[in-house]
């Protein structure tokens, strides 16, 4: 009893009275969505169950620790490839993209479970092969594991899920202490590539097996003025855009009635562009909170790191939290036209129950490792 009351007492409850914020806030944007919407009534429901699901998760996470987690992560991340392969076979359609699996009614999304499990055997990894990180093998063997659910993922096709599971490999990679001389001859290789990717796409619109059309459409739309783009192009972030405008500094929630939103022309908004309702509903004041909240939550998480007790701990929490800078800044620079349109949910306020299950996993990570730190001390052997 008394290890778990010591064990409860380490537990970093800002990050959890932050994520619980943010749900609640996710919640209730996902319940006006639904309330203007006759065609996405249920997702209110289906979020909040959820959000259970992931506290309760939670709450058996913080008493598992997290190195047996890393120690099975080769098999969850072998079940992974085996689901996101059959997803590609057999998964269900919708737009021409296979993206979820259904069984027994119920949907779930691989590519959301894949970030967890890829930072946790990134981690395992890095600390199996710690003392043999300047060898040019060890990054090869790194960059495959992570290349090969990435290219899963883009085939779907969901390039910017793909995107967000190279960034966290690029953030782990350089955490872990890996050789500059490998990292400098790895960038003078894949910059010149991507440059030349660039301009054959998007100036030569030469066609490549793992670009989709429409994913070169977005990005050649991005800068184009003409307000009546079609769904997948400006016309989306034009109208997320004037929803946010329209909120002012107070927000809507209180003073109009729900047939004044703006936001209810926009498709996808209770996921990609669920950041043009809470703009919409709780004006600049809102968003500005919503902003502070995650970098408070990064930061916590940042700290938690570096006070992780082992190197496997510290790169857990710097996966966690290179994956919520990634989705945040992406989502945001989308709804707010900063960056071309992609699909990446925002963490804990879209919909999306694989989405948000995972997200609280993430945290969940986190808490466990900052339950195990040791007090006021930099954590051993990093």
């Amino acid at each position: 009893m008394d290890n778990i009351k010591k064990h409860l007492k380490k537990i970093d409850f800002v990050i959890l009275l932050i994520m619980v914020i943010l749900v609640c806030i996710g919640l209730y944007c996902i319940r006006q969505v639904s309330i203007l919407s006759d065609d996405k009534e249920g997702l209110y429901t289906k979020q909040l169950i959820g959000a259970a699901l992931g506290l309760i998760m939670i709450v058996v996470m913080l008493f598992i620790d997290y190195h047996l987690l890393c120690n099975l992560s080769f098999v969850l991340y072998i079940g992974i490839l085996i689901t996101l392969t059959f997803l590609l076979k057999f998964g269900d359609s919708t737009n021409n993209v296979k993206r979820w699996i259904v069984i027994m009614g119920i949907q779930f999304q691989p590519s959301e479970l894949t970030k967890v499990t890829l930072i946790l055997f990134l981690a395992f990894l890095c600390n199996f092969y710690k003392e043999k990180l300047s060898k040019f093998y060890v990054f090869y063997i790194l960059a495959t594991v992570t290349a090969i659910p990435a290219m899963l993922i883009i085939l779907e096709p969901h390039l910017s899920s793909g995107m967000a599971l190279l960034f966290i490999f690029c953030v782990m990679v350089y955490a872990s202490g890996i050789s500059y001389k490998i990292i400098g001859t790895v960038l003078a290789v894949i910059i010149p590539v991507a440059i030349g990717i660039v301009i054959s796409v998007t100036l030569f619109n030469i066609k490549l097996p793992f670009i989709e059309q429409y994913q070169i459409n977005r990005i050649l739309t991005f800068n184009s003025t003409d307000e009546n783009e079609d769904l997948s192009g400006k016309y989306q972030q034009n109208q997320a855009l004037a929803a946010i405008a329209s909120g002012g500094l107070p927000g809507k929630m209180i003073k109009e009635d729900d047939s004044t939103r703006i936001y209810s022309k926009i498709y996808a908004n209770e996921s990609d562009f669920i950041f043009s309702v809470v703009g919409e509903e709780f004006g600049f004041i809102g968003t500005s909170i919503v902003i502070f909240l995650y970098i408070i939550l990064i930061i916590r998480c940042l700290i938690i790191a570096s006070h992780a007790p082992d190197y496997m701990g510290k790169l857990i929490c710097i996966g966690v939290s290179s994956l919520l800078i990634f989705q945040v800044f992406v989502n945001i620079g989308v709804a707010s036209s900063l960056l071309p349109n992609t699909g990446l949910s925002l963490p804990f306020v879209s919909y999306g129950v694989t989405s948000l299950i995972s997200s609280m996993l993430a945290v969940g990570l986190v808490l466990n490792i900052g339950s195990r730190r040791r007090n006021g001390l930099a954590p051993r052997n990093i």
